[in-house]
């Protein structure tokens, strides 16, 4: 861009008369020295960035990138694109942050060859090392599988204060090792197994935690006490996350941010301990349980917009009607209930639903996915893999995205109805269905078909697909009883048509 290039000349030093071309960008300057003893000269010489841009040549720069997107309509210049400026808006800052601003650390990534306690001390002091290249640090993330690695990284790593952490320890920690690990660093994310044994010397242990500014939570094979020390002290947090773990009783979230709520493999909680539980956290927006051994809980949550209930095989379809009802969580919009096998005929009529996974449930009758998509007036996507459906009518007008993959007993009639009762359907996978034999596939704004399988289908169906769907951008007929390539040859240009994988 001319601009930029006459721009950046001023920022670096003089700018020559009329430049023919951009003028090169100057070779990187070499680091400042661990040391910190760097002459004035090379401090003055440092390698610059976007962000020692004064604002208003920031500006200029960003209006450089994305200026594209601006788009004035008549006198009044009124922006038509503003949606999509400011999305790219938080894109870039987002790509920014995490790019620019985050350091991750595994300790598996091999910073020092050497072994034993001074090669994993070796290793942190080379970490600081890193570390100190990056003056603008922002976000700090850490995960760590060896427990004398963390110990060393525990007393030698050396970060900003203001630099926001994340900690993922993949073996038990002590409660002095979190309490020192929570004094040190600013943390906002942490996922720990704690260690439930005593330390001679550690007073109050778990008990003794510090006030934290956690964000975000995950505890691993804790106990209730243990889960409760930790709530206690984390007022700001917004996600909790609680696996295989040991709970008797609801553990008492004190934080009034928290927005989103996992519970998987807790099987020691009765259902109503769950439901207070789940009904103590009002604020919630997300809420996800699985394998769990729940049959009847209560789920009413005024601003729960995505719930996910999945491989609890004793869940009752009582249970699913009172938890699907738009009273009860009257802003719901994706619904997960993925190998809840014991489901049979739940009643799903949220006319606010948008995304509905019901994935491996094939007891679901026909008429129970009849009546979702006849009362789910919103539906935009719905995944019905395994299903036992039949000869259902599935009739929706928003829908465009649905997935019946090994729907063993699909018959023609159905996906014919289909298509011709969902007029928006973009995406249908009906693959591994092997009763499908000449089903009329026939729709104007249809882009992705995937019929791979489908050991019945006739070549007569398929010359019918790409007659009737002039809108076709991808076809998947592999492992089909028929000549499938001469379809590769006559199908138009912009169509993909895949008749076989590279397994």
């Amino acid at each position: 861009n001319e601009q930029l290039c006459l721009l950046r000349p001023n920022m670096l030093g003089s700018r020559s008369a009329a430049p023919t071309a951009c003028p090169p960008w100057p070779p990187p300057e070499s680091l400042v020295g661990q040391s910190g003893g760097a002459s004035s000269s090379a401090t003055s010489s440092r390698a610059w960035s976007l962000l020692d841009f004064t604002a208003p040549i920031r500006s200029q720069v960003f209006f450089n990138v994305v200026g594209d997107l601006l788009c004035y309509s008549g006198a009044n210049e009124v922006n038509m694109s503003l949606a999509i400026l400011r999305a790219t808006c938080r894109e870039l800052r987002e790509q920014v942050d995490e790019e620019c601003l985050t350091f991750n650390y595994d300790d598996t990534c091999g910073l020092s060859t050497s072994s034993g306690p001074a090669g994993d001390r070796k290793e942190i002091l080379t970490l600081n090392a890193w570390i100190k290249r990056h003056p603008r640090l922002k976000y700090f993330e850490c995960l760590i599988r060896s427990a004398s690695k963390f110990r060393i990284l525990l007393q030698e790593l050396q970060l900003a204060p203001n630099v926001r952490c994340s900690f993922v320890f993949e073996f038990k920690v002590t409660a002095s090792e979190v309490q020192q690990l929570l004094a040190r660093f600013c943390v906002r994310r942490l996922s720990a197994m704690p260690e439930e044994r005593e330390e001679p010397a550690s007073g109050a242990g778990w008990m003794a935690l510090p006030d934290t500014s956690l964000q975000v939570l995950c505890l691993r094979s804790c106990s209730n006490e243990i889960a409760r020390s930790f709530l206690l002290v984390s007022p700001k947090l917004r996600s909790l996350q609680i696996v295989d773990s040991r709970l008797q009783g609801d553990p008492g979230i004190q934080s009034s941010h928290l927005s989103s709520l996992s519970l998987t493999g807790i099987t020691t909680l009765a259902d109503d301990e769950f439901s207070k539980l789940i009904r103590g956290c009002h604020g919630l927006r997300s809420l996800y349980i699985s394998k769990c051994n729940i049959s009847h809980i209560s789920v009413a949550l005024p601003h729960l917009e995505l719930l996910s209930v999945t491989h609890c095989r004793q869940l009752t379809n009582q249970c699913a009607t009172e938890v699907l009802a738009p009273c009860s969580n009257p802003k719901l919009r994706f619904v997960d209930l993925s190998e809840c096998r014991s489901l049979t005929a739940p009643t799903i009529e949220h006319p606010g639903l948008e995304i509905a996974w019901l994935m491996h449930c094939p007891q679901l009758t026909s008429s129970t996915i009849e009546t979702m998509f006849r009362s789910c007036t919103s539906l935009s996507a719905v995944n019905l893999v395994q299903s036992s459906i039949e000869n259902a009518v599935l009739s929706s007008a928003t829908l465009r995205t649905l997935e019946l993959t090994t729907s063993q007993k699909l018959t023609d009639s159905s996906v014919s109805q289909l298509l011709e009762h969902c007029p928006n359907l973009l995406f249908l996978d009906v693959g591994h269905c092997c009763q499908l034999v000449e089903p009329r596939l026939a729709h104007r704004v249809l882009e992705t078909i995937l019929l791979s399988f489908c050991v019945n289908l006739r070549e007569s169906a398929v010359t019918g697909l790409f007659e009737n769907c002039p809108s076709l951008r991808y076809v998947e007929i592999a492992v089909c009883m028929f000549e499938m390539t001469k379809f590769q040859r006559t199908c138009k240009p912009e169509c993909t048509v895949v008749v076989n994988f590279d397994f």
